[in-house]
């Protein structure tokens, strides 16, 4: 031997509990049993015998059950070796009967092994159907942490949009007024030039506070305070607040709802900016004049509030863009009414859509639910 060691054989073991064990004993002990009542019950006994041989299938099945099929030829064996003697002394005067119990002893290990089998295949299935709930949950666990993850980076690259946009905004009226500054730093320059700079600085200025206006509005928005609130007098309000910029621009705005229109649950004010802004939009689309039709709409659980122009539209690849932060088609625009109109509907646990029409012109529709159960999920979601 090398190095004049001896060398030692690992002996494979199995495990077993101590619940096993008591198993394994009181299986040993019912076959026991079974056989003392077999030795000591007289041949004459003819009705008391087949219930005793049969009575050695209780331990054989729930060894094989408990143990699988090693554990059925085990019960099945030492069965066999408790019944042969028996078989030897008490029916040696019967050649047939004693054959026939001879076959009964093979049944045991036949039972044994096909119930073992099934045992054993049962316990494989059950394994591997606790082993694949087990990945299961470690995979949706995994998945739930990249969700969060996808969420996190989410938020992180809106909010880098948000600040690329807020920084593009900001940068062309700080560079007007600093060129106007510049330009009335100058003590040479005509008095009208003079006004004209100071009037082009005073605009730069109010366009920098009504956008930083709307951006708190928009990072920071209000809970909604809902109240049971008239559709159709909502929609005369706003036809009213709109009516003189909608004169100057020769557009007309038409209510086509009733004058008292379905009941719902809003916030008044926030709802009123949504829809004012949307008709202010609607007007501003539709240079050359035209109609503007406002409508509430009531379906089973909802009300659709719809705005529709008819003014130039917008092209179908940039509809989904309109409610992006900063997005806008106006020179003039801050691209925020929208997404502060989204986020307003939103909170209301309603959503709000937009569509070319068929021949010329938009539809904004804002549809709410009637239960203050929607609105509520939604202003705790914010």
């Amino acid at each position: 031997m090398p190095n004049g060691r001896i060398s030692t054989a690992t002996i494979p073991f199995v495990k077993i509990s101590w619940r096993e064990w008591h198993r394994a004993a009181g299986l040993a002990g019912a076959i026991a049993a079974v056989a003392l009542l077999h030795y000591d019950t007289p041949t004459t006994d003819i009705w008391v015998h087949p219930l005793l041989e049969q009575a050695y299938y209780i331990p054989i099945l729930l060894a094989a059950l408990w143990f699988g099929w090693r554990g059925g030829l085990a019960a099945a064996c030492l069965s066999g070796m408790s019944y042969i003697p028996h078989i030897m002394m008490a029916w040696s005067f019967d050649p047939e009967y004693r054959a026939a119990q001879y076959i009964q002893i093979g049944m045991f290990f036949a039972i044994a092994t096909l119930t073992g089998i099934l045992a054993d295949h049962e316990r494989a299935q059950r394994k591997k159907v606790e082993e694949t709930a087990t990945t299961l949950t470690e995979v949706y666990t995994q998945l739930q942490k990249s969700m969060e993850q996808l969420r996190r980076a989410d938020r992180l690259s809106a909010l880098g949009e948000l600040s690329a946009g807020l920084a593009h905004e900001v940068r062309n009226p700080l560079g007007s007024i600093e060129g106007a500054v510049q330009i009335l730093g100058r003590h040479d320059l005509a008095e009208e030039t003079r006004q004209e700079f100071e009037e082009m600085a005073s605009r730069e200025i109010a366009r920098l506070k009504g956008l930083v206006t709307h951006f708190l509005e928009f990072a920071r928005p209000q809970t909604p305070r809902v109240v049971a609130s008239d559709a159709g007098l909502l929609l005369q309000s706003v036809a009213k607040l709109a009516a003189e910029t909608a004169r100057m621009a020769k557009v007309e705005i038409v209510v086509e709802s009733a004058a008292t229109g379905p009941s719902i649950l809003m916030d008044p004010e926030q709802m009123r900016q949504v829809l004012l802004n949307l008709t202010i939009n609607a007007t501003q689309a539709m240079p050359k004049g035209g109609k503007i039709r406002l409508r509430a709409v009531q379906d089973d659980e909802s009300v659709r509030i719809e705005v529709e122009d008819e003014g130039v539209g917008i092209s179908p690849e940039n509809v989904e863009r309109v409610f992006d932060p900063f997005y806008t088609t106006r020179s003039d625009g801050t691209g925020l009414g929208l997404p502060i109109a989204y986020r307003i509907v939103s909170q209301h646990g309603g959503h709000i859509a937009a569509w070319k029409n068929p021949e010329r012109g938009m539809t904004f529709v804002v549809t709410l639910p009637f239960t203050v159960s929607g609105v509520e999920a939604a202003s705790k979601g914010h």
